[in-house]
């Protein structure tokens, strides 16, 4: 089976926790899942960019609607989420890729890739990988490449079974938007913003809404192994 994997990152830079994470979906829902959000567009008047940023109270009932079609393709397993988070105390980036911090940041995405995108793999799957755009002067043929050796080794497979790694612009992308989304409240309430004075209520609650519905009393902790549904992996830097 092709399947289709959308990539994002949370907080990277301001907060304690980087969240990293993406959504697969197989290439035969992409264009189901595209068709019902231009739908929800139309019907809640919601044309720009949806992403955690622009969680506010006004319109919470919206993006509770926008989070409820993904928790919905979830159970069902029509797509799957997963996501690392990272404790920026204690990575030396710049250690870590040798020198080169953009290669010790994305060795965080080789990581989620291989361990967690890896479960869905097999000998006939194909993976079309996109990542939020961002700046930086890492080549992401690099990843790849490194990606399909670690793949064989750690899957047992026979070929090379990521075939692109592109970036893709969130504003033109709704499966990016999702994964904003759900990593923002992730990065939320595992930097603890959710306790903080002042915080956007709206914010608040759309964070336990998804925390409830995963089963989880906050989405600071890992998720059950045997899940593959939905699962958030707290990183051990060695």
């Amino acid at each position: 089976m092709d399947y289709h994997i959308y990539c994002d990152e949370s907080r990277q830079t301001k907060d304690r926790y980087m969240v990293i994470g993406g959504i697969i979906i197989p290439e035969e829902n992409v264009a189901v899942f595209n068709q019902t959000m231009e739908k929800f567009r139309q019907e809640e008047n919601m044309r720009a960019e949806l992403k955690w940023s622009k969680v506010t109270n006004q319109k919470l009932s919206k993006y509770l609607r926008f989070v409820d079609y993904f928790l919905e393709q979830n159970k069902t397993e029509k797509l799957n989420f997963h996501a690392v988070i990272v404790d920026n105390h204690h990575v030396d980036y710049k250690k870590l890729g040798k020198g080169d911090r953009e290669a010790g940041f994305y060795k965080f995405y080789y990581e989620l890739l291989l361990q967690s995108f890896g479960r869905h793999a097999d000998q006939d799957a194909k993976f079309f990988v996109y990542l939020d755009y961002r700046i930086t002067n890492y080549s992401l043929k690099t990843l790849k490449e490194s990606l399909n050796r670690g793949m064989r080794r750690r899957w047992g497979l026979y070929t090379d079974i990521i075939k692109v790694i592109e970036p893709r612009r969130a504003k033109s992308t709704n499966l990016i938007q999702m994964t904003d989304i759900v990593l923002g409240a992730i990065g939320f309430q595992k930097n603890g913003i959710d306790l903080r004075a002042g915080s956007r209520q709206a914010k608040i609650d759309l964070a336990k809404y998804i925390a409830a519905f995963v089963g989880l009393e906050n989405l600071k902790y890992n998720t059950n192994r045997q899940n593959n549904r939905f699962t958030i992996w707290n990183f051990r830097v060695s």
